[in-house]
């Protein structure tokens, strides 16, 4: 299974345009209700017989981190709250990233078991680090892996 291949299927399965950039492609994720916001990045690396999913979850709140920070080292631990992925601070930036390394056929033979459900992982810590913000609802982020729930669902958009 090639790139290119993969990017189809994102294509057919979303139904948009992806446009492929030295090995990368890029879009963006809406929740159900539009409120949430996630660009995802897709990354050939087929000298490693790999594919990076890579997304973007915001900053850091400006207080009370030390419990998000805890929190989002729990959900690591074991892939407990991460669906497979991983929580982490981008030094450069100060982002928030969700990160994961895939097998091109992984992706490829199941899409809504890798691609969807990496998807609604970042969905759902975009919620809670917002959650997390002076003003916000943060009691725990959920530890089941980030589901959005039944039916709840996304849109997808090239950037």
């Amino acid at each position: 299974m090639v790139f290119k291949d993969i990017v189809a299927i994102l294509e057919r399965k979303f139904n948009v345009e992806l446009a492929v950039v030295e090995g990368t492609t890029v879009f963006e994720v809406a929740d159900g209700d539009g409120a949430g916001r996630v660009r995802v990045l897709v990354q050939d690396e087929s000298e490693r017989n790999r594919v990076l999913l890579s997304a973007d979850l915001g900053e850091p709140p400006p207080e009370g981190s030390e419990k998000l920070f805890r929190t989002m080292l729990e959900a690591n631990n074991l892939f407990s709250g991460t669906a497979g992925a991983t929580l982490a601070l981008d030094g450069r930036g100060g982002t928030f990233r969700l990160q994961r390394a895939a097998l091109p056929e992984e992706l490829a033979n199941d899409v809504d078991g890798s691609l969807v459900s990496f998807i609604e992982t970042a969905l759902t810590w975009r919620r809670a680090i917002e959650d997390f913000r002076p003003g916000g609802d943060a009691d725990e982020p959920p530890r089941d892996g980030g589901s959005l729930g039944p039916g709840a669902g996304f849109g997808m958009f090239p950037v």
